[in-house]
């Protein structure tokens, strides 16, 4: 199998599980040629019913490690630049520069709000996807925002959230969500600006899928007018997320009608992500990590 016409832009797939894989073999197909996928985990037996690119013989294996052997295997010129380790602000610092789009396919709401936060001082544009129980929810942001995930929800949720693990999930379901992901992320790559402001959401009970607009919210703490949130800071997200350790990173956002986004990580870990000993290292404490916007206004 071989994609179509190269595409030019890195598509950085946060996550690489039941949405990741069929948004990536999409985007892989449509001829997306660069792919950054950043992930801790494992392949457990549970994950096989969704997590399309694993097989039995996978099991206990580093997810990024069979997920990239799988796409390879399927588009020998793609490249899957590996990032081991969650999506945390310092590593935000490695995972960002390049990256022309951000596919949100975690299952938890401080990665979401963490992923939100850093697109949008970064001005980078992110699709978010989740999906759980018969329930595919996808939502494309421009890197202004305006209306952004936090324009939607405006923050975390008090108490247990649930996720795929809790709630359980139908595989299908994640095909949808990682298909109309995928399907944003190319129309952003494509310069189609007509896919912001809605929400698709797509019922496996009723198959019915619906695009909703959505409306800015003037007092957006992350794009509204008076937008409070300019730093990223760990103790804003729950810890399973963002504690970490080390000194500050700072993250400018220098982003222009689609250039790559620059970044500096300004700390004395390597501009790469963490590996799986600093990802653990990182969880075990709980310093908090600024990620800073550029002073020059992006439009």
């Amino acid at each position: 199998m071989s994609g179509g016409e190269a595409i030019r832009g890195c598509v950085l797939l946060v996550g690489a599980g039941g949405i990741a894989a069929p948004a990536a073999l999409a985007l892989a197909a449509a001829g997306v040629r660069e792919l950054r996928v950043a992930d801790d985990d494992e392949v457990e037996l549970t994950n096989l019913h969704r997590q399309i690119l694993f097989d039995d013989d996978d099991v206990g294996r580093p997810k990024l490690d069979a997920f990239a052997e799988a796409l390879r295997r399927r588009f020998p010129g793609l490249r899957v630049d590996r990032r081991y380790g969650r999506f945390t602000p310092s590593a935000a610092a490695g995972l960002m520069p390049g990256v022309s789009v951000v596919v949100d396919a975690t299952d938890n709401f401080a990665s979401r709000f963490l992923i939100a936060d850093v697109c949008r001082l970064t001005r980078t544009p992110v699709v978010h996807a989740a999906a759980i129980r018969w329930r595919a929810t996808v939502m494309a942001v421009a890197g202004e925002g305006a209306p952004c995930y936090r324009c939607l929800f405006e923050d975390l949720p008090t108490g247990d959230a649930p996720d795929c693990a809790t709630a359980g999930v139908a595989g299908p379901v994640c095909g949808v969500a990682g298909a109309i992901a995928a399907d944003r992320a190319l129309a952003i790559l494509a310069g189609d600006a007509s896919i912001f402001g809605r929400i698709a959401t797509y019922d496996g009970r009723t198959d019915t899928l619906r695009s909703v607009p959505v409306s800015a919210r003037p007092a957006c703490d992350l794009c509204g007018a008076r937008a409070a949130i300019a730093t990223i800071d760990a103790s804003r997200y729950v810890v399973a997320c963002a504690a970490e350790s080390g000194s500050p990173t700072h993250v400018e956002g220098d982003r222009e009608s689609g250039s790559p986004t620059h970044a500096e990580a300004e700390n004395d870990r390597e501009s790469g992500s963490p590996t799986h000993a600093e990802a653990e290292n990182d969880r075990e404490s709980g310093s908090s990590t600024h990620l800073k916007t550029g002073e020059q206004d992006h439009g």
